[in-house]
Parts: C-alpha cells; structure tokens; sequence
C-alpha cells in the first residue's frame, strides 16, 4: 500500500506543479501584455539598464543537477570520514543511479508492448539477477571491503531499480472486470514465474561452479 500511495502523492504534485508553473507563465504574460512595444526596438532589443538589473533565474533542471552532485560528493566524504556507517553511506551512494536507470528503463520501454509494461519487467527482472548473483558472492565469505560494496550496492542500486509500487499499479490499471481484460494478471504471473526461473538459473550456476 505504501507504494501506491507513493505514486498517487507523486501524481498529484506533478500535477499542482503543472498547474503553478502554468499560472506563473500566465501572469508573466499579463503583466508584460500583448501589445505593441512604447519602449525598446521591435527587433526585441533590451535597454542596457534592464539587461544589468535582470537576474538569472537557474531551471528546476540545474537545480536537481547541482543538489544531486552535491550529495554525491557528501555522500562520499562521509564514507571516508564514518567508518563505523560505511555501508549505509555506500548504498546511498548506489541508490540514485539504481533509480535513474529505472525511470530510464520504464520510460522507454513500458509504451512499446501495449499491455505489458515491459520497462517495469525489465527493471525488477535485472534486480533479481543482480540480487541474486551478488549474494551467492556474499555467501563464499569475502573480506570485510568486499562485503560492504557487495551488500551496499544489492540495497542500493538493485533496490532502488525494482519497484513494488509501480508492479502493484500497473497491475490494478490492466484488470477490468466489466469489460473481462485481465491483462493485469497475464503480467503479474509472468513476472513472478520468470523472477523464479531467474533465481533457479543463480542458484544452480552457483552450485555448478562450487563443483568445478
């Protein structure tokens, strides 16, 4: 429930950002009018006054850019200064990328096969497979370093790339009972039986080279 709760809450403040960057635009173009220019020439050129005291307003864009590198850098600063919180450090380090290469995944493949979000089984589908190779390393005892990367990076960069939320939403939107689609749970199967045939395929390629 959390999750879909999460994206509605997400639904409804991309929508009130919609609705104030459009009002803004609107109000800016009431106060300049639609007129004709008394001042200035109609090639658009500024007076050397107005174009001293106009300020640079960054976009929203550059903005997440810079808050985003600038937690990277504290990120890595508090893994080389916090020993004892290394791991939690590290997979917040991982956490953004994981995220990125979803909303990348899902954007460009969930509209390609109508139906079937293929982006979103993509996204849970190489958690899986990461999760689960990573941790038959995790299970051959490797070194104290090794360990944290291995475990940070499962609950960092594979956590944040499979979604539960986006799963249970998109199965919701694909069953319609009145008119017998049941699109949702085509998809809800094949997820779950390739997400098995994927930890049956670690698992036993794990044991194969033990053997070896």
């Amino acid at each position: 429930q959390l999750g879909v709760v999460s994206y509605r809450f997400g639904q409804h403040f991309a929508l009130y950002i919609f609705v104030w960057r459009r009002r803004r635009e609107t109000s800016r173009h009431e106060r300049r009018g639609y007129g004709l220019r008394l001042r200035g020439s109609d090639n658009g050129e500024r007076s050397p006054r107005r174009m001293a005291t106009r300020r640079f307003v960054p976009s929203v864009r550059t903005a997440a850019t810079a808050i985003f590198f600038i937690m990277i850098v504290l990120v890595i600063a508090a893994i080389s200064f916090k020993r004892s919180h290394q791991q939690y450090f590290a997979s917040l380090l991982f956490t953004p990328f994981g995220a990125l290469a979803r909303y990348r995944l899902m954007e460009r493949y969930n509209s390609r096969l109508p139906g079937f979000p293929l982006g979103t089984f993509f996204c849970n589908l190489l958690s899986c497979a990461l999760s689960g190779s990573l941790a038959s390393f995790l299970a051959g005892n490797p070194g104290p370093e090794e360990r944290i990367l291995l475990t940070s990076f499962i609950s960092g960069f594979a956590g944040s790339l499979s979604t539960f939320g986006a799963f249970v939403v998109e199965i919701i939107k694909l069953i319609d009972p009145i008119i017998f689609k049941a699109d949702g749970l085509v998809y809800a199967f094949v997820t779950v039986v390739w997400a098995v045939v994927i930890g049956l395929i670690v698992t036993q390629t794990k044991n194969w080279a033990d053997e070896i």
